[in-house]
């Protein structure tokens, strides 16, 4: 295995010089930084990661702890993290927690006890999960009182899809959701905008919700079942997210109801499925909200200032299920 003495012995230069250059630190010229790189190639070197951390006091190590990995928000988002951290130099520890808080706890044990520099979560208990932890922290769709931030704008993204609805005619809505378990929970602000611009045009809407674990666990024909005997009226329906809306309009169509085929049903996130299923939605900007946190951690992990609270703007894809033609 070469060392950093085989560099230099290659190079004819000091042995510190060469762990200048694979520091970042010193004046050393670019044509010397080339060689070095060059033969580090030749002889397949690589360094000694835990050895560098332990030097420069920054493992290069980014933790991410996300609920679900095979969800589609939670896949398009740690896509782009992994990619932010490739780019700049570091490499990505995953966690999927499952949402449960004790599961969340024992992977930022372990999260710290691998040196990471830092982490980004998606928790739905954030404060409760984190407190008293000293590593540098950023959340994502989730807020915690000095924790920085990246969300999308989730209130508007309810306005989006109440105005989509009531756009179609729709006179009486169903919000068809996850439960609510936390107002830290980016769906509180989503449902709030959805509910009050309803309410201000004068529409009372209906409200179903499933617990997070059930999204795909169960068949939701018994749930649009319920929905509908609690909601006879129902004209047009709000999915929080696009899986849940690609699943209801299978089931619906399994049943009969029409929900995205008769009746507009608009999703909430923009991820591939929605474009598959031709389902219109109100689009996050996932990959950009996961390249920030990356970039606001790593600000921070280099001293900088970072801003406390970063919201993205949302936007409205019109496609075949809220079509104004469909409605009769």
């Amino acid at each position: 295995m070469a060392t950093l003495k085989d560099i230099a012995e290659r190079l004819g230069v000091s042995i510190t010089t060469v762990s200048r250059v694979l520091n970042g630190k010193g004046s050393i010229s670019q044509e010397t930084k080339d060689k070095v790189f060059q033969v580090m190639k030749e002889l397949d070197y690589h360094p000694n990661e835990m050895a560098r951390s332990l030097v420069s006091k920054n493992s290069h190590l980014i933790g991410l702890i996300v609920p679900y990995i095979d969800h589609a928000f939670f896949s398009t988002l740690t896509a782009a993290v992994e990619a932010a951290c490739y780019k700049e130099g570091y490499k990505l520890f995953l966690c999927t927690s499952g949402g449960h808080r004790d599961r969340e706890r024992e992977q930022f044990a372990a999260l710290r006890s691998n040196n990471v520099a830092g982490v980004l979560v998606c928790s739905r208990d954030l404060g409760a999960v984190t407190n008293g932890w000293d590593i540098p922290q950023v959340s994502i769709e989730r807020t915690v009182d000095g924790m920085p931030s990246v969300a999308c704008d989730n209130y508007q993204g309810g306005v989006l899809a109440a105005q989509e609805l009531l756009a179609n005619g729709c006179r009486a809505p169903l919000l068809f959701g996850n439960r609510i378990v936390s107002m830290y929970l980016p769906a509180y602000l989503r449902y709030q905008g959805f509910f009050e611009t309803c309410r201000k045009a004068g529409v009372t809407c209906g409200e179903y919700y499933i617990d997070a674990e059930d999204l795909f666990a169960k068949d939701l024909c018994n749930d649009l079942r319920r929905a509908k005997e609690q909601f006879p009226e129902t004209d047009g329906v709000f999915a929080t997210s696009d899986v849940l809306a690609a699943r209801i309009q299978s089931a619906s169509r399994n049943m009969s109801l029409g929900w995205g085929d008769d009746l507009p049903l608009v999703g909430f996130d923009g991820v591939d499925i929605s474009e598959y299923c031709r389902i219109s939605t109100v689009a996050q900007p996932i990959r950009e909200m996961g390249e920030l946190a990356v970039k606001i951690l790593i600000d921070w992990l280099n001293g900088k200032e970072v801003p406390e609270s970063s919201i993205l703007p949302v936007s409205f894809i019109r496609r075949e299920s809220s079509e104004p033609t469909q409605k009769g």
